[in-house]
Parts: C-alpha cells; structure tokens; sequence
C-alpha cells in the first residue's frame, strides 16, 4: 500500500513566506490522535508571530493552533477527550496546544491558564517526525488530553469560528467575575476576539457598545447581526466623542460614569489608554488583546488610582474553556449559522494568502481547511 501523505505550511523565521511541504502520515504513538482536518484558523497570533512582534524560537515550525478535526487514528484506545468525553475515530473534535506544567504555584492552585512554565506542543522542528506539530497542514498530532469533542448539536464550521478566540474570551470574563444581567459593556476591535465577546455578552444580559472598525462590509454586517446597542466606527469618531457617547449611555441606564466592564480586544496600544477612560469608577478593564509587542504608550496613572479601577489581563485560557465555548453554541443555536459566516475557507496552498488577508483584515476569520472544501463558508474578502 502507497504511504499517506500529507501537505504542511513551515514557518522559518518573520516575514518570510512559509514553505508548503509533502510529508508522510504515520500511525499516532501511544497516547496520541492522528487528526484529519476539517478547519484551521489563523489566528491573530499567527500573524504576529510571521511580522515578528512575538518571538518564536529560532527554528523551523509548524504554527497554528487553532485546529478542529476528525480523529483518523487514535494511539491508545478506548480513549477520553481531555474533559472526559469517550472519543472514537471519525469523532470531530477541537485540539488544544496548551500545555501547563501542572507542578508550578499556579498550577498548583488550579490556575493552569496561567502556568509559570507555560508550553505548547508544536514547539518541536518541523523536519522532526511525525511533522504535523502545528495546526499548519492538513493532519495534526495532538495529545489526546488535549482534544475537546464537538457535541452532535455543534456544527463544526461554526466552532472552528472562534475557537481560541471564544475561550480566550471566556477566560477574562471569568476572572473578571463575570456578568451580570444590566451591565454595560464596551468592546474595543470587532474582530475575532470581540465578535465572540459581543455574542458572549449580550446572552448575558448586557448592554454592549462596541468601537471597531466599519471598512469590512461583511464583519460589519456580521457585527450587527450579533445585535450590539451602539456601534462607533473608529475612524469617524474621536476618542473623545466615544467617551461622551458611553457616559451619556451609562448615566441613561443608571450605571454610574462609564461602563461596568471594558474588554481591548483590538490589540492596538494606543486602544489602552482610551479604554482607561471608558470605564465607570469601580469598574473592570479586561485586556485580553495585547498579545505582541507593538510598542509602548504614555499613561496617565491617576486614573487607574482615582477612579478605583481593576485592570485584568489575560492570555492563555484553560481546557475546560473551550468546553464552555461549545456549551454556549449548543444553547445557543441560532448564533452557528452567524459564526459559520465568519469562515473564509483556503487551501494549504493558499496559505500565505490566508495570513496576508487575515493581518489586512480582509477576512473575518481566515482558515486553512481540505483541498476541494474551499468554498466551505464565506469566500474569501476581495484583496
């Protein structure tokens, strides 16, 4: 019988293009799932690591880590997912590429998110076998406690939306203590990270305000489908004015001087310190969006002691997250055709355009997926 094979993107080093290799598919090792892909995002991570504001050791890989999948093998069976849910071949499921150490004081206390030796699994040289480390190609290696399966009532193209960019999203709002029914949200950046943070907060109960970007036809329209209270274009509108705009929102819903949570998803520094003054006194900043080192602003640090402010960040996320993003589209039906929509679907080949639409923004959510299945979704945004 002729030796599978299968086709990957290699990362070498920022701002080169990554190199589309042929490698054979071996048989998983004990412990271990060969995954067939279904879908692979790049995520904004990925972008910022190829334009070099976030450091990557000095050697080839395989990026991406947000692959979704069928099991075409498993290395140990009967086998469980890494949230206890039995697995078989042919299972779709999402892979996890967090690996916390489990033995360091956070660890320890439960708060693997953010683990002191913080690991991922493709952190391994892409000519190493079995080569298919990073989300990258068209199978994936993973470790079978890091697969999380899609229940029945999830359709996969809609989980494979958001599925870094939901329970990252999850993780802030969880340790900024969540939501309560009434609050009013403002959301900085409409792309992945608050789209899902719109649709997250508004099932909640939540008045939500977003400043974002209205040059995408189709993430506007998808940002509105979502349903948020108040968009501000952030071009057409001063900081200025979105602070008059959210004070005057918070004094007609009673909220106090701002809002009661802020979440800075759009990664840009300059977004910081704005969202400083949109939030209510006592209210929360939660800054899940600055990933990379994109340089350094001036604050006014008097605010944050003034107005009594609690700034929380958070990066990584937890297993059990991408468990409760899942959760959420299962109860909430209606949102799987809208996040199915985000999908712009290209072959491996394709590649290097993939992650130039997705650092130009011209895609929602930019995804590597099967040869011959590229009209899955929405087609990719014209350059």
């Amino acid at each position: 019988m002729k030796p599978r094979t299968g086709r990957l993107a290699v990362f070498s080093g920022p701002g080169k293009p990554l190199a589309v290799v042929t490698r054979e598919v071996a048989a998983p090792g004990a412990g271990e799932a060969l995954l067939r892909l279904t879908f692979s995002g790049i995520c904004g991570t990925d972008v910022h690591i190829h334009e070099g504001c976030l450091a990557m050791p000095a050697m080839p890989l395989v990026i991406g880590h947000e692959f979704s999948g069928t099991i075409a093998a498993l290395g140990t069976e009967p086998a469980s997912d890494g949230l206890g849910a039995p697995l078989a071949r042919g299972d779709a499921v999402i892979a996890c590429v967090a690996v916390p150490c489990g033995t360091c004081f956070n660890c320890r206390r439960g708060e693997t998110a953010s683990c002191l030796a913080f690991g991922v699994t493709y952190v391994k040289p892409a000519d190493q076998p079995p080569y298919f480390h990073g989300g990258l190609g068209e199978y994936l290696y993973s470790p079978i406690q890091n697969l999380v399966k899609i229940p029945d009532g999830v359709d996969p193209a809609a989980a494979a939306a958001f599925p870094c960019g939901g329970p990252t999203i999850i993780r802030a709002f969880a340790y900024g203590g969540g939501l309560e029914p009434g609050e009013l949200v403002v959301i900085q950046g409409n792309g992945a990270l608050g789209l899902f943070a719109l649709a997250w907060a508004k099932r909640r109960g939540a008045t939500v305000a977003v400043i974002g970007s209205g040059a995408n036809p189709a993430r506007l329209a998808l940002m509105r489908a979502l349903g948020p209270d108040a968009f501000f274009d952030y071009r057409a509108t001063t900081p200025e004015a979105a602070r008059e705009a959210v004070a005057g929102l918070a004094r007609r819903l009673g909220r106090g001087d701002g809002a009661d949570v802020v979440v800075e998803t759009s990664g840009n520094p300059k977004a910081f310190a704005e969202g400083l003054a949109l939030v209510r006194t006592r209210g929360r900043y939660l800054v899940p969006g600055q990933y990379s080192n994109r340089g350094t602003i001036a604050l006014a640090p008097q605010t944050v002691t003034f107005k009594a402010l609690q700034i929380i960040g958070s990066a990584q996320y937890q297993l059990a997250d991408i468990g409760t993003y899942l959760d959420f589209l299962e109860a909430n039906p209606d949102l799987q055709p809208l996040f199915r929509s985000a999908l712009a679907c290209y072959p491996i080949d394709a590649v290097n355009t993939a992650l130039a639409d997705a650092a130009a923004g011209l895609a929602i959510k930019a995804a590597i997926c099967p040869a011959g299945t590229e009209t899955a979704g929405r087609e990719p945004a014209a350059r």
